[in-house]
């Protein structure tokens, strides 16, 4: 793949995972096309990888539309995601450096900044950072087979997407939990690590099947 194709990749899957595309949202090559000022082969490699990625499909005679996630999905997602992160912030707390300490602090600090002043597109900046959080613990545990597994199911369009579906009381509950889980791995407490991502983890799965189908991210 070449860099344009590559470009257009990275920006339409950005896009999807962070919600600005929605899901069923028709991919309509000649306006792909005019967008990037590409031609037809760029475009299509890009949606190509898209959909082995799990985030377009393609049909035939319709062209490309963004993945729709139902709850079954949802349910599936954090089934598995609830077997591995609290896991993973098991060992993040016998195994975190100190470095990563400090990064886990800095994002909590900037989750909670981010949510206190409320900007036009603070959901968004808040599953940026949220993403990262849990990107950053699972490499805290230290195990590489382990990041590849679960990021890949953290990375699914409605696992970014949940801060959009969160209550107020939810997302200062969500921001609680990754304050209280930081502070477990400071003091390498990997039990309570462990519990406070189980009931995080519980909290996100509440959101996502509340939301009216077909989840919206």
């Amino acid at each position: 793949m070449g860099r344009p194709a590559d470009a257009i990749y990275l920006a339409l899957k950005s896009s999807i995972q962070t919600g600005q595309l929605a899901p069923g949202e028709h991919l309509v090559e000649e306006n792909l096309r005019a967008q990037y000022g590409v031609s037809r082969t760029p475009v299509r490699n890009a949606l190509r990888r898209l959909s082995e990625d799990g985030l377009v499909t393609i049909e035939t005679n319709r062209g490309a539309f963004v993945a729709s996630w139902t709850d079954s999905d949802a349910t599936e997602v954090m089934a598995i995601r609830s077997m591995l992160e609290p896991y993973a912030a098991q060992r993040a707390a016998e195994r975190r450096t100190d470095s990563q300490l400090t990064e886990l602090y800095a994002l909590c600090d900037r989750m909670e900044a981010c949510a206190t002043e409320q900007a036009s597109d603070f959901r968004d900046e808040l599953a940026h950072s949220n993403h990262e959080f849990h990107l950053l613990v699972l490499q805290c545990a230290a195990s590489p087979r382990l990041y590849s597994i679960a990021a890949n199911l953290a990375r699914a369009p409605m696992m970014l997407g949940s801060f959009q579906l969160y209550n107020s009381h939810q997302l200062g509950r969500s921001l609680q939990d990754h304050r209280e889980l930081t502070n477990a791995i400071a003091v390498r407490d990997a039990a309570a690590a462990r519990a406070v991502m189980e009931a995080h983890l519980r909290l996100s799965y509440l959101a996502l099947t509340a939301a009216p189908a077909p989840l919206q991210c």
